[in-house]
């Protein structure tokens, strides 16, 4: 479609396939296919989720603008060309799915990214992300030091149930952006206490607690986070520090581009120079090369593992990898649900969109928690 240039759309992904990904016949970027015969009704609502979201994401843009002190009028001539030019793609998407046969939410995201590129909307979430991540660093120092004083049992378990609390923060999402509207935030803690009781939706927690507590330890995993804010600061950093503390070598996988209110390479390594402040275990592993980070080579909120940055490729050959850990709903159930790798994988997200939970049998804010053995 002429309007998003689609044959552009390889600026905004890697062109190398992440080399523990198996059954690649059959791998898709996104879990479902909107344009598969009688998946009408999902197709429908994607694409109207879309059309939604979108002047929330323009707002963000606005107050990202006037931090930024752009000129106003001018900035708000290119949010309206972009809106135009979205809600053109998305009425001419509806009119031509049932002519395509592969078409997914990635797709769109990708077209999203395009748009907002071809009229110079650099990072709409830009402020949001940097206000949510320096509110939960005031709390991550706390939030070690009660890790350090629980028991290995106790502490697997508090872990994730963290990464749960944290991946709440999500601006993509329509039924929890309108809480981190305007600089609004929640408490993590709150959060932790209110998360569904187990069984959750797909709960493997036990073969995870027992392969933590009684297996050798990994030797390298490779963890692809997801938001800004208290999802990284508050979740996936106290993750990472566990592996870590466990002996095994971590590198965290970003966004090379912005998306959403996802976090970013350059935004995570200002992160962990912050952490070093005060935290002894982030800044060994980091000066004795334990703790890494990369960029995917990725720019949307999902990733297809067909098209990941060369770095992160050779990186994950070079340090042999044997854990893959997929975090948050985009990456971890939006797309890559049932992708299969050839070492051990943990997928981990809260549902925060309708849609996603239906596409696995859930309901809003149910949790999932899917640990696979090699080829599972």
């Amino acid at each position: 479609m002429s309007v998003v240039m689609e044959a552009t759309y390889e600026m905004l992904h890697g062109d190398t396939v992440f080399p523990l990904l198996t059954q690649l016949d059959g791998y898709q970027g996104s879990t479902w296919n909107l344009a598969k015969d009688g998946e009408e009704e999902k197709c429908a609502y994607w694409i109207q989720l879309f059309r939604d979201h979108f002047p929330s994401l323009i707002e963000q843009s606005k107050r990202e603008a006037a931090d930024a002190k752009r000129n106003k009028a001018a900035h708000e001539k290119k949010c309206d060309q972009a809106t135009a030019a979205f809600m053109t793609y998305l009425d001419e998407l509806e009119a031509s799915m049932a002519g395509k046969n592969y078409h997914g939410v990635l797709d769109i995201c990708y077209a999203r990214e395009q748009v907002l590129k071809n009229f110079e909307i650099p990072d709409p979430y830009r402020l949001a992300k940097h206000e949510q991540t320096q509110s939960a660093l005031e709390t991550l120092p706390s939030l070690l030091k009660e890790h350090d004083q629980l028991d290995e049992e106790t502490l697997t378990y508090e872990i994730i149930r963290g990464v749960f609390a944290g991946n709440i923060f999500d601006m993509g999402a329509t039924k929890t952006s309108s809480m981190f509207a305007d600089g609004g935030s929640v408490c993590f803690h709150e959060t932790k206490d209110q998360l569904k009781d187990r069984p959750w939706l797909v709960d493997d927690f036990n073969a995870w607690s027992k392969r933590m507590l009684e297996g050798d330890v990994h030797k390298a995993a490779i963890v692809f986070v997801d938001n800004a804010g208290p999802d990284i600061t508050l979740g996936m950093i106290p993750f990472c520090r566990y592996l870590l503390q466990r002996g095994t070598k971590v590198i965290i996988a970003a966004n090379s581009g912005p998306s959403l209110n996802d976090v970013i390479v350059d935004e995570l390594e200002d992160l962990l120079d912050q952490i070093c402040d005060f935290d002894s275990v982030i800044c060994e592993a980091i000066e004795e090369g334990q703790l890494q980070v990369v960029g995917s080579g990725n720019v949307a909120p999902l990733i297809d593992l067909t098209k990941i940055s060369s770095e992160l490729a050779d990186i994950v050959e070079q340090e042999q990898v044997d854990l893959v850990v997929l975090e948050g709903m985009g990456r971890a159930v939006e797309s890559n649900y049932d992708a299969r790798f050839n070492c051990e994988s943990l997928k981990i997200a809260m549902l925060k969109d309708k849609g996603s939970a239906d596409g696995v049998g859930g309901t809003l804010y149910d949790l999932v928690m899917r640990y696979r053995q090699a080829g599972e």
